[in-house]
């Protein structure tokens, strides 16, 4: 896989996370589907290096031998939005340690690993950028009953949930029309085609 196709499928899966609007974003990659798939630690370190004047950084959250799970987030972004009391502690209350972004994401990465091949604890939502109130509701609810369901189970404000959705089509399009006219995603970020 090229370096080209590999940033159009993080275009595609993550453009609110690269454009900044989004604190993060993950993407699944099949090792039934070939290179990537096995070259994704070395990809991981190549894009860091390159992402790293950027704000934005790659993190492997889970490998099995069938898939392997990739958050794509701007890490001052994603800091931010966890840092809110209202993430923090329910953070805290499921058993992650909050000191550091580091310790967060590792957390995430064990309940991640400990929820079955690349599984997806419910509190993931928060480091989605999901509203707390939804995530709430989906961890209450046990991912039933919800209100409306996009990118996300809604619980609480259905006609935010379709304006959040709305942007960040409109961002990927917008992104995806970028990385098809060749650009790459340092580039996109350089000239504001990211923000």
């Amino acid at each position: 896989m090229t370096a080209a196709v590999f940033e159009r499928q993080l275009v595609q899966h993550c453009a609110p996370a690269i454009a900044g609007i989004k604190p993060a974003s993950i993407i699944t990659f099949s090792r039934k589907e070939g290179e990537i798939g096995e070259r994704i630690r070395e990809m991981e370190l190549a894009y860091n290096r390159k992402f790293q004047e950027n704000d934005l950084k790659l993190r492997i959250l889970c490998e099995c031998p069938e898939r392997c799970l990739l958050m794509v987030y701007r890490p001052s972004v994603l800091e931010r939005h966890v840092s809110r009391p209202e993430i923090c502690g329910i953070l805290q209350d499921e058993g992650y340690g909050t000191d550091t972004l580091d310790e967060m994401l590792d957390g995430l990465a064990g309940r991640i690993g400990r929820s079955g091949p690349c599984g997806f604890p419910h509190e993931i939502g928060l480091f989605l950028g999901y509203p707390v109130e939804d995530v709430v509701g989906f961890m209450e609810n046990k991912g039933k009953n919800c209100l409306y369901s996009c990118y996300w189970k809604v619980y609480s404000d259905v006609e935010r949930a379709k304006r959040w959705c709305s942007r960040w089509e409109k961002v990927r399009d917008r992104l995806m029309k970028a990385s098809d006219s060749g650009m790459s995603i340092c580039e996109m970020i350089r000239v504001g085609a990211a923000a």
